[in-house]
């Protein structure tokens, strides 16, 4: 049994860099491209480093991306459960800069309802609301064989335009950032008795003003960790993974929020989310925080 079940896909991203644009039939160069592994990967990798037994479940094929997944999460110790797509499944162009980012994808998201079962896990995360409907029956499956359930926004109209109406309580805990919380159901403040039958707990990012909502039964309010934000990609992913990490080794809800927080912190700091070095979470890992 493993610790965390991390489900989504893993994308090829692109830092466009701002105000970058070629005229047609030029070519202009600039000091940099950054590249990134991202997505589902975030948080399996942040999972990683701070001492959970993760396993990825994503839609790959046989493509330059799908094969550095591959080696990524051989390097980082991260079992693989791949789901047969196309080559190269999940591409972004990421526009960002230090308040906020825009994305052009492909994502292959159709395959994940190919997904029977998922395996056996304290926590299994899902890395956006329209992921979590595609394998809603396997997520049931693991809720009923003893796992908790953690969906975070992931940025999708439609899918949070219908939270408020969700009665199922299908799911341990619903992240949302702020302006999803608004798509969802109008006002961030009563967000969490809004979406409450919607998930156990609700914890609502806001930047730069921390972290409110309810975990566990019990109210948080976190103020963010002082950081200067380079990126904001993967923050949330980021924070997620340092709650559920924090859970698993049995800290209170409010220390848990605080480690999420000071995990986020850390990959604000820096472009993407992905953690291709674990000692970069190495004063927040295991054997630091293993009291609650």
């Amino acid at each position: 049994m493993t610790d965390l079940v991390v489900v989504g896909l893993a994308y090829f991203e692109v830092f466009v860099p701002p105000h970058a644009r070629a005229a047609p039939g030029e070519e202009l160069f600039v000091d940099g491209i950054s590249l990134a592994l991202g997505g589902a990967l975030n948080t399996a990798t942040v999972a990683a480093a701070l001492g959970l037994r993760v396993t990825l479940c994503v839609p790959m094929g046989h493509g330059i991306v799908d094969q550095a997944v591959q080696l990524l999460a051989q390097r980082l110790g991260i079992t693989l459960v791949p789901i047969a797509a196309r080559d190269n499944p999940a591409i972004s162009l990421v526009f960002s800069d230090a308040n906020d980012r825009a994305f052009v994808s492909t994502a292959e998201l159709a395959v994940l309802t190919h997904v029977k079962r998922l395996p056996a896990s304290a926590w299994v995360h899902v890395s956006g609301l329209e992921e979590a409907a595609r394998v809603a029956g396997p997520l049931a499956l693991a809720r009923q064989s003893g796992a908790r359930i953690c969906v975070s926004g992931s940025w999708s109209p439609r899918q949070l335009s219908q939270l408020a109406q969700r009665k199922d309580c299908a799911w341990d805990l619903l992240v949302l950032n702020e302006k999803e919380a608004q798509a969802a159901c109008g006002d961030v403040a009563h967000a969490q008795q809004a979406l409450a039958h919607a998930a156990h707990s609700v914890l609502i990012t806001l930047g730069a003003q921390g972290v409110v909502g309810v975990l566990n039964e019990v109210p948080v309010r976190e103020p963010a960790q002082p950081v200067q934000v380079i990126d904001a990609t993967g923050a949330g992913d980021a924070f997620c993974a340092g709650v559920m990490a924090g859970l698993v080794r049995g800290l209170t809800p409010a220390a848990a929020v605080q480690l999420g927080t000071r995990v986020a912190a850390k990959i604000l700091n820096q472009i993407g989310g992905l953690v291709t070095d674990p000692s970069l979470m190495a004063d927040l890992s295991k054997e630091s925080l293993c009291k609650p």
